[in-house]
């Protein structure tokens, strides 16, 4: 599936969610974490909305690889930044050594900077992402 595809699955499966109320700005919400409602994504990795709408502009968005998944090589138009929730993740650029990344560990990548995200085995990781600007997943060789 190319990158054009890849963004319109995304944002389907998130306008899906977003009629939970997980959005709402006009209310408090809260979510328990085993109320969490995930979507599949086109690569392989589920997404939950937390805040804010990732097709169009600053977001807020829960990631869970499973464990042992890495994505290929790729890009986002903007930069980006995350927080690890749960498991080992991953976040690296081609031909270094990736460094662990347990609970509350954080990382930012610049926008169109080739890298890797993973999850180390042993348990699904599970990411919280902050961007500014409308998400986007382009592949890289």
């Amino acid at each position: 599936m190319d990158a054009k595809n890849s963004f319109f699955a995304i944002g389907l499966c998130f306008a899906m969610l977003q009629g939970s109320g997980a959005l709402a700005a006009d209310t408090l919400t809260s979510t328990p974490a085993d109320k969490v409602q995930w979507a599949d994504t086109p690569f392989g990795v589920q997404a939950s909305p937390v805040h804010g709408d990732f097709l169009t502009g600053a977001h807020v968005t829960f990631i869970k690889f499973a464990a042992g998944m890495q994505t290929p090589p790729h890009v986002h138009s903007h930069d980006y930044v995350g927080i690890v929730v749960k498991g080992q993740g991953v976040h690296y650029i081609p031909g270094e050594t990736p460094t662990p990344l347990p609970p509350g560990s954080t990382w930012s990548v610049p926008a169109n900077l080739v890298h890797i995200s993973g999850c180390l085995a042993g348990e699904d990781c599970i990411f919280a992402l902050y961007q500014a600007d409308a998400f986007d997943f382009i592949p890289q060789e």
